[in-house]
């Protein structure tokens, strides 16, 4: 038998992990309340965590560049996948629900 009484589910910290590719970039890199903890370096093929020495050294481990690779041949893959689905997919363009009109100069407000 359990009983749960009260439960609060405040934020003490934000967590931000960033996973990402293109045709010519990679991205993968952990934050933790807005600092870099850590990042894969593709070019040099290892993890960086660029944190000052006067902290405790927080470490992720020694795999997570294998899984940072991984998960970029993964995003890779997603990405061709995607562009070959949407290929043929139409562009939608919708018009302005109300004409607009640009000014030719620079306009300031209140000044004639």
């Amino acid at each position: 038998l359990s009983c749960v009484l009260s439960v609060s589910a405040d934020g003490l910290h934000e967590d931000l992990h960033i996973n990402g590719c293109s045709d010519s970039d990679r991205e993968f890199m952990i934050a933790l309340d807005g600092e870099e903890k850590w990042y894969a370096d593709f070019t040099n093929k290892k993890g960086v965590e660029p944190q000052p020495s006067f902290i405790d050294h927080m470490s992720y481990g020694e795999g997570l560049y294998q899984q940072a690779e991984g998960d970029q041949q993964i995003c890779k893959q997603n990405l061709k996948l995607s562009a070959k689905a949407m290929k043929d997919t139409p562009l939608e363009f919708d018009p302005p629900s109300s004409p607009m009109i640009y000014s030719r100069d620079n306009v300031e407000l209140g000044e004639n």
